[in-house]
């Protein structure tokens, strides 16, 4: 397994994470996507949801999370991949900003509940935001996807 938890996309930074540029603390390189990885995708994916504006990880989402570094633990992992979204309420900058926040709360807890490997945290912001208010629960929300090594 990796050693190091590496979480690339500054503030500043928009654009880079838009695009998924990231480097790891041991200065390899990871793929920028999980497609990109080239290997095999374990534990299907995680997908935990955040109250309006926050950034937080309610029991639900820390149940779902634990539920998924369970079955981490049995794989080799050679990244996780992790995306923050948010729904269209705010500015571009503030829903990058929030997005990025909730992918590195659900890396750092995955971190200290064993998974012990690089992370490659984005945040699309509001990116393909749903139109409709009704629906934007489903926005405020962190992806994970982990592949395994090759």
């Amino acid at each position: 397994m990796r050693h190091a938890m590496t979480a690339f996309c500054l503030l500043g930074l928009a654009q880079a994470c838009a695009h998924h540029e990231t480097t790891t603390a041991s200065d390899t390189t990871v793929a920028r996507s999980p497609e990109a990885a080239g290997g095999e995708q374990v534990c299907g994916n995680a997908q935990v949801f955040f109250s309006p504006g926050s950034a937080n990880l309610d029991e639900v989402a820390q149940q779902r999370l634990d539920r998924y570094a369970t079955c981490l633990s049995d794989h080799e992992i050679d990244a996780i991949y992790v995306s923050g979204t948010t729904d269209p309420v705010g500015t571009q900058e503030e829903n990058l900003s929030l997005g990025r926040e909730r992918a590195r709360n659900v890396a750092d807890y995955l971190h200290d509940h064993g998974c012990h490997v690089d992370f490659v945290i984005r945040s699309f912001g509001e990116r393909d935001a749903l139109a409709s208010a009704p629906l934007w629960p489903v926005e405020r929300s962190a992806d994970v996807t982990a592949v395994a090594a090759h």
